[in-house]
């Protein structure tokens, strides 16, 4: 799951045709979800991008002067690439930590809820309020203990 996450995040944030607008939603199973496209009938909150800085290569500046480029030329160029990619390396780092923490937050909530009290309810596809069985629940509770030891260790 984070390996998808942070794939698509290297995409968004590296990508040259990057979107400026990014649209960030839960659904109802907790999962977070990034998008490009605005979804139809979903809370969303609207994420803005910053775009990486343009990196120019040594040629451009050394083609006003007479001569190839040189070694020093390319070496310049390859360090602004490696300061770029650590820079979104590190960007998704961080959006991974916060994501993690999001979604351990949501795995311990559901949890606590779901062990609150023996009635529980939730919202079926038609919208109406409904009271979970029993299996419904102990799988409800598997799956937020999952959460839990996948996002809170």
């Amino acid at each position: 799951m984070s390996r998808i996450l942070i794939t698509m995040l290297l995409v968004m944030f590296v990508g040259q045709s990057m979107a400026t607008k990014v649209y960030k939603w839960v659904d109802e199973n907790g999962q977070i979800h990034y998008s490009s496209q605005k979804p139809v009938n979903q809370k969303v909150e609207t994420i803005k991008l910053r775009k990486a800085p343009k990196v120019t290569a040594a040629s451009e500046q050394a083609d006003t002067e007479e001569g190839a480029e040189t070694a020093t030329d390319e070496a310049t160029t390859d360090d602004a690439e490696d300061a770029a990619e650590a820079a979104a390396r590190e960007q998704l780092a961080a959006a991974d930590r916060v994501n993690r923490q999001k979604q351990c937050e949501l795995a311990k909530n559901n949890y606590a809820a779901l062990n609150r009290t023996i009635r529980v309810v939730k919202t079926n596809e038609n919208g109406e309020t409904v009271r979970m069985t029993d299996d419904e629940r102990v799988k409800a509770l598997a799956t937020a203990q999952r959460g839990i030891d996948q996002y809170c260790n």
